[in-house]
């Protein structure tokens, strides 16, 4: 029996249909998926788990479908979350708002801002994500200065593990885990320990006025110290990020600074911040914001070839050095957090190789966020006790090996 009787047979409910890479033309993924299937239900999505497990394939998560690397050898089949979509349920009194894993990011955020409410996440391109494939991949946001990560706002989720168990981890309310909180390492697990179905956020209120303040520099590198220096101000801002050749700045390097508040209290932030560093800042006009903080958040990320470099804040200045040895490469700095993402049409393995070094060296790390061809740069390698966890956790989730990329 072939493939598709095979499943048609198992699942006779189930929608499926041929592969079209026409449909997926930003997916490089270096194998193609012998059939598409879209469960409807977490039920669905257990099914075709299980069925699965029992042909020997290999299951390709799918959300939007923009975010993904290279596949294992191996049969595989891909499955897409785009018909579990929809708001299931939105509490604004509680801030919390349950959705499909397959509802897009901007579903989820237009909902909550028609209550005054919002998702203050500015990870690339994220307005365009599925839900489920923005948690798997938790990427990092500068907003994480003045909101917190990713991973402290998704309070519950429905996740069908790579033997078609369907488990439902965490709730509705911050504080409701008793014992081992199984939800953390499933938020950012990239699709190694399960499907995400549906998934519960945190929301929060609009701020009642945003300012973005802006400190123009020829290079990047004269940028660094302020931007250090912020980040010890008696007031924090919500993001501060530095980002060279800035378009919507007319082609300036800039540190980028966001501030959240009433007006006042915004006024006596940027007092303050102005006294900390001994230099003003220019508040961006109402009409050159959105355009701005675009760029900053989409910078490098959506390239066919993006790394992301994480060191102390202390050591910015020697990997944004090695980093210009890369090349023309779009990048966005995140001094708070001592991360730099860069990404190009052409960044070459030999140039990531060596920034890798440079970053080893000075106790940091380097991970290939996204690259499009087979021949693909080195991760920073993990420590053995890194390795072996997350091994056993793969192991409890995912006993076969199914899911994507736990079968490169």
């Amino acid at each position: 029996m072939n493939l598709a009787r095979s499943l048609r047979a198992s699942l006779p409910g189930v929608s499926t249909r041929e592969w079209d890479q026409s449909d997926h033309d930003g997916l490089w993924l270096g194998g193609t998926p012998e059939v598409l299937i879209s469960p409807v239900s977490a039920q669905e999505a257990s099914q075709t788990l299980t069925w699965a497990g029992q042909e020997g394939l290999g299951v390709l998560p799918l959300g939007s479908g923009r975010h993904l690397g290279p596949v294992g050898r191996g049969r595989f089949v891909a499955l897409e979350t785009s018909l579990l979509s929809g708001v299931d349920e939105y509490e604004p009194a509680d801030l919390t708002i349950t959705s499909g894993a397959g509802t897009s990011f901007s579903t989820v955020d237009s909902t909550l801002r028609e209550n005054g409410q919002w998702a203050p996440f500015d990870s690339p391109g994220v307005t365009e994500r599925s839900i489920g494939g923005f948690v798997s991949e938790a990427s990092h946001s500068p907003l994480w200065a003045g909101y917190g990560s990713l991973r402290n706002h998704v309070l519950g989720a429905t996740l069908v593990a790579g033997d078609g168990r369907v488990l439902r981890l965490g709730g509705k309310v911050v504080k409701n885990v008793a014992g081992y909180d199984l939800l953390r390492p499933v938020v950012g697990g990239q699709g190694r320990l399960g499907i995400l179905t549906s998934v519960c956020l945190r929301a929060f209120p609009l701020p009642a006025h945003e300012r973005v303040l802006v400190l123009k520099r020829a290079r990047v590198m004269d940028l660094i110290e302020p931007a250090l220096l912020a980040g010890t101000a008696p007031v924090l801002p919500v993001s501060i990020v530095l980002v060279g050749q800035l378009a919507a700045l007319g082609g300036s390097s800039a540190l980028v600074l966001r501030l959240h508040g009433a007006e006042s209290t915004v006024d006596a932030d940027q007092s303050a911040l102005e006294k900390h560093l001994g230099m003003s800042l220019d508040p961006l006009a109402a009409d050159e914001v959105d355009s701005c903080l675009v760029e900053v958040r989409d910078r490098g990320g959506l390239e066919p070839r993006c790394v992301e470099v994480s060191v102390l804040p202390s050591c910015l200045s020697k990997v944004v050095a090695a980093a210009e040895e890369v090349g023309a490469a779009k990048a966005v700095i995140d001094s708070y957090a001592g991360r730099l993402r860069m990404g190009s049409t052409d960044m070459s393995v030999d140039a990531v190789a060596d920034l890798r070094g440079a970053a080893e060296n000075l106790g940091g790390a380097l991970r290939v966020v996204r690259w499009d061809s087979a021949s693909r740069p080195q991760d920073t390698l993990c420590g053995n006790a890194e390795v072996q966890l997350a091994q056993r956790l793969e192991s409890i989730f995912d006993p076969g090996g199914v899911l994507w990329p736990a079968r490169q």
